[in-house]
């Protein structure tokens, strides 16, 4: 049986996304352990594959959003540690502790809920999160935070194994944000250190400090976008990283038809064809995270050329103009053919923070937004060694 019947796929490259997390790992001193942050399913390229990938890479601890992101991992048999960097509530510590999952820890609840499990068995591993200046989560640095850290050390079900915080502005050229909250994360840091607290994992740094703030990670890279193959933003210095982008996203003309001038496409006919056209129609759409609000801005990859999307983008399908693609001599673009809405094809990139900048958004939000529906095509040396289409397993 096929595991899909769609020619819309997402393509990853299990050897780039090796080599992104192999230079990281190189650029850290012996000792600093690394995060491969799979979260958001793995931002948009596959939890499962991406953390065995990861492990395989090298990657000490894998780090997820909340715990059932967290049990997913565990449920497809991965036992590299997993670090949960949002909220795990009362109710889900006891499973946490169960599955060998470490949480981040920084309420009074959970300390009061961690109390009452019974003492007997492994000890729940955790990290207590400080709020340097993100505004998010933690606990502000101070007497409220250190007496904080004090009772959770002495909880005989808790072993507090790591202390944590998160830059803000890492990817501006400008540092003076991330430098005042390092300052703030050091008091903590010294303050454990002062007492004798049993934190060995101290950590702050994301993709954009591993690239232009070594010195300020800690003592555990958390690797986020850039493992993927993407920059944090264009601020950061892309010459002390070489990356390679990790997710293509393709599919094939399913329809080409020859329309006259005057006709109209797609849903409340915004483009009219200026003249005879061809056009084609592909199998995607915003129904998978391809953008309705791309309409009339984007361009797509056909025989390695730039051709236009035309009218509105539907939920399932959009349209594009084949003529563009085709030079004298050549024969028409005809059904099955290839289209990459963003990567490579052949010598030619359509990089996804082109689609990210005519949307007004990150090279982030464009992965994540993938839909499940997209089967995932994993490719190790050239070769598919695993298609993923939860629509039919």
């Amino acid at each position: 049986m096929n595991s899909y019947y769609r020619p819309t796929v997402a393509e990853i490259s299990l050897d780039a996304m090796t080599r992104n997390i192999r230079a990281f790992r190189d650029r850290l001193d012996a000792g600093t352990k690394l995060l491969a942050s799979v979260k958001a399913n793995a931002y948009g390229h596959g939890a499962v594959w991406t953390s065995r990938c990861a492990a395989e890479a090298g990657a000490d601890y894998l780090g997820v959003a909340f715990l059932d992101e967290a049990l997913q991992i565990r449920q497809a048999g991965e036992t590299t540690p997993i670090l949960v960097l949002g909220y795990v509530p009362p109710e889900g510590l006891a499973v946490a502790r169960a599955r060998g999952v470490t949480i981040a820890l920084y309420r009074d609840d959970q300390l009061d809920a961690i109390e009452k499990l019974p003492e007997r068995g492994p000890k729940l591993k955790a990290h207590v999160k400080i709020d340097s200046g993100m505004g998010r989560l933690g606990l502000l640095p101070g007497p409220a935070a250190e007496r904080f850290l004090e009772r959770a050390c002495k909880l005989p079900q808790l072993e507090v194994e790591g202390m944590f915080t998160h830059y803000a502005r890492a990817d501006e050229a400008d540092k003076g944000y991330s430098m005042m909250q390092a300052e703030r994360f050091a008091t903590m840091v010294d303050y454990v250190a002062r007492h004798g607290l049993p934190p060995t994992i101290v950590h702050a740094g994301n993709s954009a400090a591993g690239i232009d703030l070594p010195a300020h990670i800690g003592g555990m890279l958390r690797l986020g976008i850039s493992m993927y193959g993407l920059y944090p933003s264009g601020e950061v210095r892309r010459d002390e990283v070489v990356l390679e982008p990790v997710m293509s996203l393709k599919t094939q003309v399913v329809h080409a038809k020859t329309l006259a001038a005057g006709e109209g496409i797609s849903y409340g006919t915004r483009y009219f064809t200026e003249r005879q056209e061809s056009i084609g129609t592909l199998p995607i759409g915003y129904g998978d995270g391809y953008s309705r609000m791309l309409s009339g801005k984007a361009e797509v990859l056909v025989r390695g050329r730039r051709v236009p999307v035309l009218g509105t983008i539907c939920m399932d399908q959009c349209m594009i103009r084949l003529d563009d693609a085709v030079r004298e001599g050549e024969s028409p673009v005809a059904p099955g053919e290839e289209v990459v809405l963003f990567g490579r094809q052949g010598d030619a990139v359509l990089p996804v923070e082109e689609l990210a900048a005519k949307l007004g958004t990150i090279n982030y939000e464009v992965t994540c937004m993938m839909a499940a529906r997209i089967p995932r095509l994993y490719v190790k040396d050239g070769v598919v060694i695993s298609a993923v289409n939860p629509l039919i397993g």
